[in-house]
């Protein structure tokens, strides 16, 4: 039985189960029950009009807020969290806050605005139909991929408003402390696109997401970039000189060191191979690395005053430094990144696409183990034609990627 008597003439008093009003307590709290026969009991605070707690027959007791908002015929009733998740103190904060929507003269005005907002999980939908358009399949299947693994569940029923920075933190914090960084990444780049892709269509005024995004504790030596940054970077070169945009996406698409491209001079290409001597090497190995149709359409104008491919005076290779990649940074939103990162973005994405690892390694240029020491001297093998099926598949895909710019 309810140790509480009942006043059906009270105003808060609800047909379909017993109310009464009393300074909600602790000790008020533990002594509530349901009388037999009763689905429910109300109990609502003399000190905030409308806070009160609702006890189920069950014994499921929850924190409410019930009150006729300003402008509105009929009450509304909100439930602020079960009595044991919350403090008293921390639903009264919450039930005051609610008293003051209610009783301002703009809540049916600013609820109707917010009930125009979409679900996070509806723009995702619309985002998979327009955004994609021109835009490569592999780049469409990863950032579906990533947004249906990790971010609609959190995300999806929240509204967009609602969509901040701290709720996509605690999707890759946990990803980032075991080390999957590039994941990390690459969850908050696709819900950055949809929330800019909102941004575009005025469901958003801006974008939380953009300016300072997570470092992903990854050191120069770690970074793997996405075939979308790939993408990104390829076409932010539009803004340099065309001898730099042609460096640049050379060394997207052929895996040399950029002192080893840096030098390279047009007597060193024959048949659509690079011959890259041993005197410009890391390891004083020569190598050679295959020109796809693509690669080789990148190639810079030659000059007629001079045999090297890339040079401002025409005596000596150009520089490729810090000015040319604050320039692309102009263009581009990504974490810290280097040149030399093309080449293992390579060595990642064809190592798991190839089961040809000693392919790939021969070009990078690395010595495995089938290359080193006495073992090298007899293993003279360059792997010429599986390092071109390499190098072309690379190509295809980052073509792919980029198109035919």
């Amino acid at each position: 039985m309810c140790r509480h008597s009942v006043d059906t003439t009270s105003p808060f008093f609800l047909m379909n189960g017993a109310v009464m009003r009393k300074k909600i307590t602790n000790s008020m709290l533990a002594k509530l029950s349901v009388s037999e026969g009763k689905a429910s009991i109300r109990v609502f605070d003399t000190e905030i009009i409308g806070f009160g707690v609702r006890v189920m027959a069950s014994g499921v007791a929850s924190f409410i807020f019930e009150r006729r908002p300003k402008g509105s015929r009929v009450a509304k009733r909100i439930t602020i969290g079960r009595v044991n998740d919350l403090t008293i103190e921390s639903a009264r904060k919450r039930a005051l806050h609610l008293a003051n929507e209610f009783t301002s003269p703009d809540y049916l005005s600013n609820k109707a605005k917010i009930e125009l907002i979409p679900t996070f999980s509806s723009v995702v939908n619309n985002f998979e139909e327009l955004h994609f358009e021109g835009k490569s399949p592999r780049y469409k299947s990863e950032t579906m991929g990533y947004l249906r693994r990790y971010a609609i569940k959190p995300l999806g029923s929240l509204k967009l408003d609602q969509v901040s920075r701290a709720n996509v933190a605690n999707i890759i914090t946990p990803l980032m402390q075991s080390g999957r960084n590039p994941t990390a990444q690459s969850i908050w780049g696709a819900v950055s696109a949809v929330l800019t892709f909102s941004v575009r269509f005025g469901y958003l005024d801006g974008n939380p997401l953009i300016g300072s995004p997570p470092n992903f504790n990854k050191r120069s030596r770690d970074r793997v970039l996405s075939i979308q940054e790939i993408s990104d970077i390829w076409r932010s070169t539009k803004l340099l000189n065309p001898q730099h945009l042609s460096i640049v996406r050379l060394l997207i698409l052929i895996p040399a060191r950029k002192t080893e491209l840096l030098g390279s001079q047009w007597a060193e290409i024959s048949n659509n191979w690079l011959t890259i001597p041993a005197k410009r090497t890391k390891n004083s190995d020569p190598t050679s690395l295959y020109l796809s149709e693509f690669s080789s359409k990148q190639l810079p104008l030659k000059r007629n005053d001079t045999e090297l491919l890339f040079t401002t005076n025409g005596r000596t290779p150009m520089v490729l430094g810090s000015k040319v990649k604050n320039k692309l940074k102009t263009e581009l939103d990504l974490p810290q990144w280097q040149f030399h990162d093309f080449r293992r973005t390579f060595s990642t994405i064809m190592n798991e696409l190839i089961v040809d690892h000693a392919a790939i390694e021969a070009c990078l240029n690395h010595r495995d183990v089938t290359r080193r020491g006495v073992a090298g001297i007899y293993n003279r093998s360059e792997y010429k034609e599986r390092k071109q099926f390499v190098l072309q598949k690379w190509s295809d895909i980052v073509e792919e990627a980029v198109g035919r710019d």
